[in-house]
């Protein structure tokens, strides 16, 4: 009895060493093209968190990565730009990889943050904390602010990503190789262009019933606080939005008060009627190429008559 327990337990250790090993053999491999993706988010990270250089830094969720169109800043400002979004985010990974930026040695003329309606308040479901966790996961090992936020917000995934070199990378395998097999390159800068629009009904009425989530509202405070103690110009910024007008919900009336407490300008163009058209967005979140060349000249010609530049 002792020899056959002796021999299962043998068995069970060589079997642990070979997924250990395989783990480790294969989630290296991903680790290594994931790091090195000539395009899409992954490469776009990289750029926003190795100390970006660029004199104007858009921060943001995919509302900014489709808006703010990098070429038009730079010809219209004269300055060099990087948009920072990040699809399916919010400014809970905003505020992760703002450091990357501030830690570095070059001068930034300008922060643009982009913000939704929903801004504090859409993490409350375990939806948005499966979307956190799988965007933040592959970092968490390798980046401390990154790891700081995934052991207060998704510990168990922490430990996990830990555990299993491949776990961190189960939700971007299939990007990975898309983005590795594409040869067309969408990508200025960070901003991604969306050209025509599929939308074929009128603008719905906006909806929102989340509450504010409490982490949300302390990671948008330390963002603006961060910015404004190295006195570099913020502005924040309420993109247009396919819906009808609406009142200011709860998350909005906190980004405001919070936005105030620092002074940062908060321009809000939610319902502006010039872009609130179909012609302007490609779909219902998203402005597309026309809309969001229109709305980067405004936005830069605003920040001139301002002065925001100079201060």
């Amino acid at each position: 009895m002792k020899a056959q327990y002796l021999k299962f337990f043998k068995k069970l250790f060589i079997l642990l060493a070979v997924m250990f090993i395989v783990d480790r053999g294969l989630g290296s491999i991903i680790e290594y093209y994931f790091q090195n993706e000539p395009l899409g988010d992954a490469a776009s990270f990289a750029h926003a968190i190795n100390d970006p250089q660029e004199e104007v830094l858009i921060y943001g969720a995919s509302r900014a990565v489709h808006t703010y169109d990098t070429k038009v800043i730079t010809d219209s400002l004269g300055l060099s730009a990087y948009n920072c979004g990040r699809n399916g985010s919010n400014i809970i990974y905003g505020s992760a990889i703002l450091p990357g930026a501030l830690e570095g040695t070059h001068e930034h003329k300008l922060i643009i943050l982009d913000l939704s309606a929903k801004e504090i308040a859409w993490r409350q479901d375990k939806a948005g904390e499966d979307i956190l966790a799988g965007m933040m996961l592959p970092y968490v090992l390798t980046n401390k602010n990154f790891e700081k936020l995934g052991l207060e917000l998704f510990p168990n995934e922490i430990y996990k990503a830990r555990a299993s070199k491949l776990y961190a990378y189960n939700s971007l395998i299939l990007s990975i190789f898309r983005n590795y097999s594409r040869s067309d390159n969408d990508n200025i800068n960070g901003y991604q262009p969306l050209i025509g629009s599929k939308l074929t009904q009128d603008p719905p009425d906006f909806s929102d019933r989340d509450k504010i989530d409490t982490f949300g509202r302390g990671r948008l405070e330390y963002f603006v606080k961060a910015v404004t103690d190295k006195k570099i110009p913020i502005v924040a910024i309420l993109s247009p939005m396919y819906s009808q007008p609406f009142k200011d919900n709860e998350s909005l009336k906190v980004t405001k008060e919070i936005l105030a407490k620092y002074n940062v300008p908060f321009w809000n163009y939610a319902s502006d009627p010039k872009y609130v058209k179909r012609e302007m967005f490609y779909d219902l979140a998203h402005l597309n190429t026309t809309g969001a060349d229109m709305f980067t000249s405004e936005i830069c010609n605003r920040i001139k008559q301002e002065g925001l530049l100079n201060k």
